[in-house]
């Protein structure tokens, strides 16, 4: 677990703090993100959990000790660190650079071979077309993935991201997000991860933490209670007038209680795989109908526009 208590910091000849009285936790396993306008501290709050910054005054704490129980660079070994510039290292192999603090650890070179070849696999780069080539290489997303395996090299508790798909297109950041809360599913990690984009927010996080100029924390809590109680009218600003659909984006079609499209017409269009309520309700509107066939995993279901009303009831009950 992360805590944040009263965490403020004031930058050398400013006047006003890049960080005030920031106070929240983090729970074991979850991904907490920090998003809000440019300037709103969420990097500098971020980096001083690794304390590439240090904080002028409050404490954060790692599992109920102050991250100052050890130095700066042993701290930092023990936390993986995924950034948007991705910051390989070109003149290493694809391998050397995910080996890069395992060999600071002093692993032995087939403990780190194995975990290589693992983690390439994980983020979906074969190992055999892809740990002798060089950065230069790759795609731009390949690198992104990269990046966050060398993140993950050392097995680390923590991971800190800051706008790690960022610098790729719109699809091959969904996709990379996708990918990326699979493994979460799997590895279970602590996350504090910064976005500037209220979606890629929502989509990503266990827990929300919207902040404003100054570094004040304008709300921190779920995604679904963010859409539904806005804490403040800046956060509704923020998050945009569109919280109803954003809501659709939390829940998927499979998480639905839908009739057996059993009978239904042949004409009806047919929505595949396991889509966000909001991609399937586009898909609807799309083709200018009220119901189609979503076929998954050798099932037959109905979805039709009813359905997805009585959706938001029932979240809107839930909350």
């Amino acid at each position: 677990m992360i805590e944040f208590r009263e965490v403020s910091k004031l930058y050398p000849g400013s006047r006003s703090a890049a960080v005030k009285d920031l106070s929240f936790e983090v729970p074991d396993g979850e991904i907490c993100v920090l998003v809000g306008p440019s300037g709103c501290g969420k990097t500098t709050s971020m980096r001083m959990i690794n304390r590439l910054i240090e904080p002028s005054s409050g404490e954060i704490l790692i599992d109920g000790e102050p991250n100052t129980s050890m130095s700066g660079t042993e701290l930092r070994r023990k936390i993986g660190y995924a950034i948007q510039q991705i910051g390989l290292f070109p003149h290493r192999t694809i391998a050397g650079n995910i080996a890069t603090v395992p060999q600071l650890l002093g692993w032995s070179k087939e403990r780190i071979r194995k975990r290589v070849d693992e983690l390439l696999e994980m983020v979906g780069l074969d190992p055999g077309d892809y740990r002798d080539r060089y950065p230069s290489e790759l795609s731009g997303g390949q690198q992104q993935r990269v990046g966050v395996a060398r993140a993950m090299a050392a097995d680390p508790p923590i991971m800190l991201m800051d706008e790690p798909f960022g610098t790729v297109d719109p699809i091959t950041r969904e996709r990379l997000q996708d990918e990326f809360l699979k493994i979460q599913q799997e590895i279970r990690k602590t996350i504090v991860f910064v976005t500037h984009d209220i979606d890629e927010a929502i989509k990503m996080g266990d827990r929300i933490a919207i902040m404003e100029q100054g570094g004040v924390l304008a709300q921190y809590d779920t995604p679904e209670n963010i859409l539904t109680s806005p804490a403040s009218d800046f956060v509704a600003s923020f998050v945009g007038e569109d919280r109803i659909l954003k809501r659709l984006s939390l829940s998927r079609v499979s998480e639905m209680e839908l009739e057996s499209a059993e009978g239904a017409g042949k004409d009806l269009p047919r929505i595949k795989g396991d889509p966000t309520v909001r991609d399937a309700l586009s898909q609807l509107v799309g083709a200018g109908v009220e119901a189609a066939v979503v076929e998954r995993a050798g099932e037959r279901k109905l979805l039709t526009l009813r359905a997805i009303e009585e959706t938001l009831g029932n979240r809107r009950g839930r909350t």
